[in-house]
């Protein structure tokens, strides 16, 4: 597997939970309530696990070192944009996960701010995605030699096990195959 090529299936699995995500948002903003609480925490698990811990520690420990290591700017770069929007998601999820906690303590108004911060991630992660695969990845994929390729891919085997552990990605994507199921058919 290629690193870069293992990032934009990651991709992929993410958009799912956005669009998963967005139509939660459409029922909360038509019936003023989370129609199945326990998808939504299924979600915000999803978030704060694979695509924080996970996926942006790739990112953030091993593929952004190695672009910088190759000329790719940092600060007023694409690198330093790409930290600063990953920053930005990891607050509107604490926001999210903030507001599903008040509610399911039975404060029904945090719903409105659930579907803002909701909505504010989605259309950050939807742009940020789009500049990785179609701006910084290729670059990666271009100029980093097989070498460096074939570090970043052991480098990667080893945040799974340890930031999500072994056979929690397995879960993940049973649970968005389910969501699929019940939220794109």
């Amino acid at each position: 597997m290629k690193p870069i090529q293992d990032l934009i299936m990651e991709h992929e699995a993410v958009k799912l939970t956005l669009k998963i995500l967005d139509k939660i948002c459409t029922n909360i903003e038509q019936t003023g309530k989370i129609s199945n609480p326990e998808h939504l925490n299924q979600l915000i698990e999803f978030f704060i696990i694979f695509v924080d811990k996970c996926h942006h520690g790739k990112e953030e420990e091993l593929l952004f070192p190695a672009l910088e290591a190759i000329g790719v700017q940092r600060d007023g770069g694409p690198i330093g944009v790409m930290l600063a929007e990953h920053q930005r998601g990891r607050e509107y999820v604490r926001k999210i996960n903030e507001s599903f906690s008040q509610y399911s303590e039975g404060d029904r108004a945090a719903l409105t701010q659930l579907a803002k911060n909701s909505r504010a991630y989605i259309s950050l992660l939807s742009q940020h995605i789009d500049k990785e695969n179609n701006v910084l990845f290729p670059i990666g994929d271009n100029r980093l030699s097989e070498e460096k390729k074939a570090e970043l891919w052991e480098g990667f085997e080893t945040i799974e096990k340890q930031k999500i552990g072994v056979g929690k990605h397995e879960e993940f994507h049973k649970m968005l195959d389910y969501l699929e199921d019940v939220y794109m058919k």
